[in-house]
């Protein structure tokens, strides 16, 4: 994959997190989704813009990340290429991959940044 897509710096957070301090986090930093991870630094789930929606409209910001978070975490190898991470996300109906190499997440690729990389092909 094109490692110019890929958002290089993971942002975390962790599962005891309030979902009010990572929406804030995520809007400071103009980012869509977190990676959680565990006291070991192992991903575990991931926290995205339509999670903190999902709390928003059950009234609950100030629950914590992992009652919202998405646990079933959809992933792709680093050595995929754009077309099957867009075909993946299209296909599980997905906005953020998280991207590993040799079980390290290394990156997150969102919807965004595979339309990008369509407009500057």
């Amino acid at each position: 994959m094109d490692q110019h897509y890929i958002s290089r710096k993971v942002i975390v957070a962790k599962p005891s997190d309030l979902l009010v301090d990572s929406a804030k986090d995520m809007s400071l930093l103009n980012i869509s989704a977190l990676a959680v991870v565990d006291e070991k630094g192992r991903m575990i789930g991931i926290l995205t813009e339509r999670d903190i929606t999902r709390a928003a409209a059950d009234g609950n910001l100030n629950s914590t990340v992992a009652d919202y978070m998405t646990k079933d975490v959809i992933g792709i190898d680093a050595s995929a290429d754009l077309q099957d991470a867009a075909r993946l996300m299209i296909d599980k109906g997905i906005r953020h991959l998280p991207v590993t190499d040799k079980g390290k997440v290394v990156g997150i690729i969102s919807i965004r940044d595979i339309a990008k990389a369509i407009i500057q092909i």
